[in-house]
């Protein structure tokens, strides 16, 4: 049996408009980060046993409200970043040094920024940035010396809300994937200064936000399609080419997917973690080729919007959700008995 448990709950005088987890020290546990209403971002430990279970280890303040935020090693020094884009119209790369946060460098955009994804389209140490803007446009930018140095830039026809890398096993690079409300989704790529399309594949309805993770265990990424708010869409890669493998309906607007093997299940199977618009999450997995519900878990009373991450936060190599909602952060332990 599959249970959804809350083991702690922390209130913030802001509403909290980001939450991601990430190993910062690289010593396999990692820290809890927030984005506030205020324009700060955070960086927490976590310790249940604690009478306060958070302890803040430093903090970026005095920052535009969040638009989006992208994390990944775009320094190339071994440490997580984190890429922001700000309701300026400006992207920052913001970087962990001696347990202080720091923006390392700024790019004006000129439109404001309403999707970033980190990731590796060349095969090289340091990551890069896609970054789309409401105007239309999409933008891969490279980190050379000390800035953000453009690499392409592409017009589409239509807003892009939601970027995700796709892996693909032997393969050195990522491509990446989005959607938009043409009915579509799309896989590109990037090479010879340009962001070239590799694929489109019709869903049939407005796809507003996209996952990825393998959650097949072949070291190669499946995606997933939010459609009209509710119809979740698992798609892998077979032969070459994208294919549709199932789809299941949402009771309740969706507002996070996390894709991947986050926990060792018996029998093994991947996890399709789902954050709802009322606070609902639901753990998918994925048998055969069938999406099952296994387990689900209501937070709030009261939720219009939720936000939520995965990864191990206390250092038991055992991974737990981080969930967000209006000013309250959920700690939320994984059991399979």
């Amino acid at each position: 049996m599959t249970l959804l448990e809350v083991i702690s709950k922390v209130t913030f005088k802001e509403v909290i408009t980001s939450v991601e987890i990430v190993d910062l020290r690289n010593k396999g546990r990692s820290n809890i980060v927030v984005s506030t209403l205020n324009g700060d971002v955070r960086v927490y430990e976590f310790h249940q046993e604690d009478k306060n279970p958070l302890t803040e280890r430093c903090k970026l303040g005095n920052l535009p409200p969040l638009a989006a935020m992208g994390i990944g090693d775009v320094t190339g020094d071994g440490v997580k970043d984190f890429v922001i884009g700000g309701l300026d119209n400006t992207l920052r790369v913001v970087v962990f040094l001696d347990d202080c946060l720091s923006v390392k460098a700024s790019t004006p955009l000129g439109s404001l920024p309403t999707s970033v994804s980190v990731l590796n389209v060349l095969d090289d140490e340091s990551a890069e940035v896609v970054v789309a803007t409401s105007d239309g446009s999409m933008r891969c930018y490279g980190w050379y010396d000390v800035a953000l140095d453009k690499l392409a830039h592409k017009v589409l026809e239509r807003p892009v809300f939601s970027i995700q890398p796709l892996y693909t096993k032997g393969m050195p690079y990522s491509r990446f994937i989005f959607g938009d409300d043409s009915g579509y989704f799309y896989i590109y790529q990037y090479g010879d200064d340009r962001l070239h399309e590799r694929a489109r594949i019709s869903v049939g309805g407005d796809v507003g936000l996209v996952s990825t993770g393998d959650i097949t265990d072949d070291e190669t990424y499946e995606a997933m399609t939010v459609s009209d708010g509710k119809t979740l869409t698992l798609y892998g890669i077979v032969k070459g080419t994208m294919e549709r493998i199932d789809s299941i309906k949402a009771p309740n607007p969706v507002n996070v997917v996390r894709m991947g093997r986050f926990w060792n299940l018996e029998p093994a199977r991947g996890q399709i973690v789902v954050s709802h618009a009322n606070s609902n999450i639901t753990l998918l997995t994925l048998v055969g080729k069938r999406i099952t519900e296994e387990a689900t878990l209501k937070t709030s009373k009261k939720s219009t919007e939720s936000n939520l991450a995965v990864g191990d936060i206390d250092g038991d190599k055992k991974r737990e959700i981080v969930q967000a909602v209006g000013n309250t952060l959920y700690i939320i332990d994984f059991n399979d008995t």
